[in-house]
């Protein structure tokens, strides 16, 4: 066994497009699979491993990690037996007839209309905290103004968090009440509306801008940090995940929970799921009826809690 992984690592090496650390998890991956070969007494011959081994080992793996994990392991097989199959080891590939976990669908954390107001409003609660009545200089007002304008443009248009960064002082309209958004780098663009909330707060933070300046700064990034570059995807990560630890959600949150939060508050609202396609930039229409089932499930427990008869047994008169 010991030989056949040195000419696979070998034939990784020699094979297009594969990267090193690619080819190092697919050593690592077939290792592991091979220690529990082991631990099993199997036979180390792997004309002898058939689905039955590679079912079992998936199955162990999955006890204790995630099935993304797991599924990618498997791929890892499927290219070790592909090799050993055009080598002439093996007269077929048992990993192939292995059907890799199902995903999951993961969502962010269902924010609630008042968690979300919670959350966007954190800039201001936490900004008063740290000052404790003192005048703020005109770098933390800055500072401050910008996150409530980040947070409030993530919920009302949805935005990615990378178009969030990437947005130019040039692609707010705010006269018309849109945002022109570009989808990656040389991608398509979209007109976005900006609810008149988040209009007011990136205004104001439009006019306190300037104290974030330096001669180094990013003139055209509409947000920018304290050394005057253009603000990083990371650092909106990190204030969300602050800010949403104050809220019992039992998820960690990340800048997707506000969209998430803009779509589903949209639709519970009555929008059209053509229209939140639009403004979400999914390219098929199925990406966003994933909402439309959370939006369901909410109305049935609205309906379970509020119905008089939505439960056997109640609203009926004594007998």
């Amino acid at each position: 066994m010991s030989d056949l992984l040195a000419a696979f690592a070998d034939y990784l090496a020699q094979g297009a497009g594969s990267a090193s650390l690619t080819r190092q998890a697919y050593l690592r991956d077939v290792r592991q699979f091979q220690d529990f070969l082991a631990q099993e007494g199997k036979l180390p011959l792997w004309s002898r491993v058939g689905d039955a081994e590679v079912l079992a080992w998936l199955a162990k793996g999955l006890k204790t990690k995630k099935r993304a994990t797991m599924a990618r392991k498997l791929m890892s097989l499927r290219k070790f037996f592909d090799f050993l199959q055009e080598r002439g080891e093996i007269a077929a590939n048992p990993a192939r007839l292995v059907r890799p976990p199902k995903q999951g669908q993961h969502l962010p954390a269902r924010l609630s209309v008042d968690e979300a107001f919670h959350l966007i409003q954190g800039p201001a609660r936490q900004g008063e905290g740290e000052r404790q009545g003192k005048q703020p200089s005109p770098r933390q007002k800055a500072a401050t103004l910008r996150d409530l304008a980040m947070l409030e443009l993530l919920y009302s248009s949805g935005l990615r968090v990378s178009e969030l960064t990437g947005l130019d002082l040039e692609h707010l309209r705010l006269d018309l009440g849109l945002v022109r958004v570009v989808e990656g780098k040389g991608g398509r663009e979209r007109w976005v509306p900006v609810g008149e909330s988040a209009a007011q707060a990136l205004k104001d933070y439009q006019e306190a801008r300037p104290a974030l300046l330096k001669k180094a700064a990013a003139q055209d990034a509409l947000f920018i940090n304290g050394r005057g570059g253009r603000l990083s995807q990371r650092s909106v990560q990190r204030l969300v995940a602050r800010l949403g630890a104050e809220l019992d959600t039992g998820r960690a949150l990340s800048p997707h929970a506000l969209r998430h939060a803009m779509a589903t508050h949209l639709l519970e609202g009555g929008a059209d799921l053509r229209s939140v396609q639009e403004m979400l930039g999914h390219k098929s229409l199925s990406t966003t009826q994933k909402y439309t089932q959370l939006t369901v499930d909410h109305l049935l427990k609205v309906y379970d809690q509020a119905h008089p008869r939505a439960k056997e047994g109640e609203g009926q008169e004594d007998s």
